[in-house]
């Protein structure tokens, strides 16, 4: 592999990090899922909750984790922020498990915002996945990368059939990233093709099951 493909790689690799698939998801939310707070019609009072709603879910996503990994390799129980192996990865899991809750209760039964239960719902799919890359990783080195954009993706997809419209573009631009990692993860030999296609799959799967509810309601 050359050193611009190699930069490439591991610059798409940090940019896209799954500890801020969370928050682009909650983001693309209230873009595109006729949730208050981004909209033209937005009050002040709509848009003040939608920051807050992503903050939390910022803090308790991406800075949390980020400071939980950091910790974890000052103790050495992690060699990179990568982690490169499987037994690396399992602790920060469940540690992110738990910040996925604490966010859910925080929103849901501590601060009275009188949120879209389409968000309650995002956070509650992604919890799933990670719970579920947790007990998978305890075996098998799935891509997280791609449960990450997965998720995004399946969000997407999503809306798409809650608003009887398929939002073309984003999807688009979506796959066009889903693509792009993929493609890093290959070139860093971090994973092999079955790795990455299962965490897409796990990513977008845990999402999309929302489509049987909104079907059979």
């Amino acid at each position: 592999m050359d050193k611009f493909s190699q930069h490439l790689a591991r610059f798409t690799s940090y940019i896209f990090h799954p500890l801020f698939m969370p928050t682009n998801g909650m983001i693309v939310i209230y873009l595109f899922g006729g949730v208050s707070g981004f909209n033209t019609y937005s009050t002040d009072t709509d848009k003040s909750t939608a920051f807050l709603t992503i903050s939390i879910l910022f803090i308790a996503t991406s800075i949390i984790p980020l400071l939980i990994t950091i910790a974890l390799k000052k103790l050495k129980y992690i060699s990179s922020f990568h982690m490169p192996s499987k037994e690396e990865r399992s602790l920060p899991f469940m540690f992110t498990c738990f910040c996925y809750f604490g966010a859910y209760y925080f929103l849901k039964y501590y601060l009275d915002l009188n949120l879209n239960s389409l968000i309650f719902y995002f956070i509650f799919a992604g919890m799933l996945a990670t719970m579920l890359g947790f007990f998978i990783t305890l075996s098998w080195k799935i891509s997280i990368h791609m449960i990450g954009i997965g998720g995004v993706t399946g969000i997407i997809t999503l809306l798409s059939k809650m608003n009887d419209e398929v939002l073309l573009y984003p999807l688009s631009i979506t796959f066009l990233i889903a693509g792009l990692i993929a493609f890093s993860r290959l070139q860093l030999e971090a994973h092999n093709a079955k790795q990455i296609l299962a965490g897409f799959c796990l990513g977008f799967g845990c999402i999309l099951s929302g489509i049987f509810y909104l079907i059979s309601h």
